[in-house]
C-alpha cells in the first residue's frame, strides 16, 4: 500500500512539474516571408533619378514572452530590394540584398489567442554585394521599425500577418553622385512561430 501511495505521489509530482514546464514555455522560434516596397529618398542628385520597386524578404524569428501581452522578438532577415539609380545612360542598383538584424518590442492588445499587435524597434541593415559592378556603393544603415499585425493561433502554431514600415535614420551613400540617401521601405509579412505558453 505504501508503495502504491509513493508511486502515485511521484506520478502526481512529475505531472505537476511537466505541466509547469508546459505552461511556462516563454521562448518560441519560427520564420517569416513576404514582400517589400523600397522607398529610397534622395536629395541633391546632380544628374539622375531613383526608381523604387517591389522586392521580397524572408527570415528567422524568435519570440520571448514576458507576459501574454508583451514580448521581445529578435529577428534576422534577408531583404531582396528592387531599387535602380539612373544617371544619364548609366543604370545602377542600390542595396540589392540587405542582411537585417532586428529587435522588436511586441505589444498585443488582448491576452487571448487572437489579437491585434504593434511592433516597434531598431533595425541594423548590412548591405551585401554593394561592391559589385553596376551597384551604387552604400554603407551600413540603422532604421526604426513600426508595425501592426494580427495574431491567429492554429493549434501549436501562431500565424501573424504583419504590415511594417522601416524608417532609415542615417545617410547610406558612399557615392559622389548623391549627397544624401535615406532608405525607407514598407513590408507585408507572414510570420509563423510557436505559441508561447505562460
Amino acid at each position: 500500500m505504501k508503495q502504491i501511495i509513493s508511486l502515485a505521489f511521484l506520478a502526481l509530482l512529475s505531472s505537476t512539474c511537466v505541466a509547469q514546464k508546459v505552461q511556462k514555455k516563454r521562448f518560441s522560434t519560427g520564420f517569416n516571408l513576404g514582400v517589400n516596397h523600397a522607398n529610397l529618398l534622395a536629395s541633391e542628385i546632380a544628374h539622375g533619378s531613383v526608381e523604387n520597386g517591389i522586392g521580397f524578404r524572408l527570415g528567422l524569428v524568435s519570440d520571448f514572452a514576458f507576459t501574454k501581452r508583451f514580448s521581445i522578438q529578435p529577428k534576422a532577415e534577408l531583404s531582396f530590394n528592387n531599387i535602380k539609380f539612373r544617371s544619364g545612360t548609366q543604370e545602377m542598383v542600390v542595396n540589392p540584398i540587405d542582411l537585417e538584424f532586428i529587435s522588436h518590442f511586441k505589444i498585443r492588445l488582448k491576452p487571448c489567442p487572437q489579437s491585434f499587435f504593434f511592433v516597434l524597434g531598431p533595425n541594423v541593415k548590412i548591405p551585401l554585394d554593394s561592391d559589385k559592378v553596376n551597384t551604387l556603393p552604400t554603407r551600413q544603415d540603422v532604421a526604426l521599425d513600426l508595425g501592426i499585425g494580427y495574431d491567429v493561433t492554429l493549434g501549436k502554431v501562431r500565424v501573424s500577418p504583419e504590415l511594417r514600415y522601416s524608417i532609415g535614420l542615417v545617410n547610406i551613400t558612399e557615392s559622389s553622385s548623391v549627397s544624401d540617401l535615406r532608405f525607407h521601405n514598407v513590408s507585408l509579412l507572414l510570420n509563423f512561430t510557436g505559441r508561447p505558453r505562460l
